[in-house]
């Protein structure tokens, strides 16, 4: 793609230069950029054209695709390839299995990354014994082949990775024609696209005879599935989102998700393992509203945070005092069994804990309950799509 002049005052959308139209249709999902290409003959031409493959891996800040100048049939699959790997990049989290697996549980977040030679590397994230380090363990490489077709692999056995709607995907072991199928849904719950993405194989017995042949060809793999962590990282208007790492008061470090609600409220769950359908969902804390206090704070706001210590080690009993520069302050509450498990008693299990969130100036917090003189600290898991 040449250097183009910039157009004039009035310049029609048809008289723009091949390469504007393809940064043009590079910034769209193939279904807007098919709409697009209805909208004049000089945009179906771009949308058609082998050099969008190239701009499409410039704006994802990749190297360019090979071959340069691949066949029309070749560059729509290394388009569809490369649109792909796109909607991977993030967070994904582990849905339950209904199947036994023995113990360790397999960590139930994932984390797409670019990796070198234009390849998308998802790791398995588990909180580290040591520290607030991230383990990360090797999961699916994902890669473009010279045919323009997306190749999948755990190791060295051959996985497809398939689209169940926007927001679910499928990693099971390669199907008897070594391409990935993708189940289009625009909305549903997860039983509900689980669901589709199962009645649309071909028939029950030719489904038995392919999963018999897959069994045999990896090792038995089981189909896991992944939904997606639609805000993983806080933004302005909602400091409090996304997925933070923090050591409990058990003295080990855990992931927790924070995720607001449609009318203002604000909930947080620990990530737990995946052995059963309700784990992680139950709330460590939630507000119905997400309206902070501003400075400046009362002396018994302040002395309640002052007279906390920030819990800081791991597997140890050390705890540190030292406190830091709070920006704002929200009110939570949390049931009396998360607060204190010991504590509870049947009379309790309806009875609710208040307390506060602390936000710092550098964007984390830390939070901590009434009856208790400790602070949870939790920081960033990941930071504009890198793993911290």
């Amino acid at each position: 793609m040449g250097t183009s002049a910039a157009p004039g005052p009035g310049t029609a959308l048809e008289d723009l230069p091949e390469d504007a139209l393809l940064a043009i249709l590079a910034l769209l999902a193939p279904p807007d950029a098919a709409a697009a290409a209805c909208a004049c003959r000089r945009l179906a031409a771009a949308a058609s054209s082998p050099a969008l493959p190239l701009a499409l891996a410039l704006r994802l800040g990749l190297p360019p695709p090979r071959p340069l100048a691949p066949s029309p049939p070749a560059a729509r699959r290394l388009l569809r390839s490369l649109h792909r790997l796109r909607r991977l990049l993030g967070l994904w989290r582990r849905l339950p299995s209904s199947a036994h697996t023995p113990a360790p549980h397999p960590p139930s977040l994932a984390a797409f990354e670019w990796a070198p030679r234009a390849t998308l590397a998802a790791s398995l994230l588990a909180p580290s014994p040591h520290g607030l380090a991230v383990s990360k363990s090797p999961f699916v490489t994902l890669s473009i082949a010279e045919s323009g077709d997306t190749v999948a692999a755990i190791g060295d056995v051959p996985v497809c990775v398939n689209f169940v709607g926007n927001n679910h995907i499928v990693v099971e072991a390669a199907t008897a024609a070594g391409e990935d199928e993708d189940v289009e849904m625009v909305s549903g719950s997860p039983p509900e696209e689980i669901y589709a993405h199962f009645a649309n194989r071909r028939s029950a017995g030719a489904g038995r005879r392919r999963r018999g042949r897959q069994g045999r060809r990896a090792g038995g793999m089981e189909a896991e599935h992944f939904v997606r962590i639609a805000d993983a990282e806080p933004t302005k208007l909602r400091p409090l989102q996304g997925v933070w790492k923090g050591i409990c008061e058990d003295r080990t470090l855990e992931f927790y998700l924070v995720t607001y609600d449609d009318i203002g409220g604000v909930t947080c769950r620990r990530f737990g393992d995946t052995r059963s359908q309700n784990s992680g969902y139950s709330p460590v804390f939630w507000t119905t509203d997400a309206t902070f206090l501003e400075p400046p704070f009362s002396e018994q706001e302040l002395d309640n945070y002052s007279s906390r210590s920030h819990i800081s080690g791991v597997a140890s009993n050390h705890a540190d005092s030292e406190n830091r520069v709070i920006s704002r302050i929200l009110c939570i509450s949390s049931s009396c069994n998360v607060v204190d498990p010991h504590l509870s008693t049947p009379l309790d299990e309806g009875r609710n804990v208040e307390g506060r969130i602390w936000l710092y100036e550098d964007g984390t917090f830390g939070f901590g309950f009434v009856g208790s003189n400790s602070i949870i600290d939790l920081r960033h898991v990941s930071a504009a799509g890198c793993i911290l």
